[in-house]
């Protein structure tokens, strides 16, 4: 009966030590994920900052040269929008 008993105690032992060895490398393991996404997650914000700068230059860059087309050819500006807006129209009343 004591070699039982004795037997069972060091099987609880054993399996609270695996559990807390289990435990930690759990607890190891979350703050890695935690760390790596927080990581992950601050670059993504970096890009979307950066693609988001690059897409106002490059907006204000076009403004700029429509502009500057429509001073230099306003007759021909006058035709294209003309004929977008027919297209449009043409679109919309088949579509119907």
């Amino acid at each position: 009966m004591a070699d039982t008993r004795r037997a069972t105690a060091d099987t609880n032992g054993r399996l609270r030590s695996a559990v807390t060895r289990i435990a930690e490398d759990a607890a190891e393991i979350s703050g890695t994920a935690r760390r790596v996404l927080g990581e992950t997650a601050h670059k993504a914000g970096e890009i979307a900052h950066d693609v988001a700068d690059e897409a106002v230059t490059q907006s204000r860059r076009v403004a700029r040269a429509a502009v500057h087309e429509v001073r230099e050819h306003p007759v021909r500006s006058i035709a294209i929008g003309a004929a977008v807006g027919v297209l449009i129209a043409a679109y919309l009343t088949r579509r119907r």
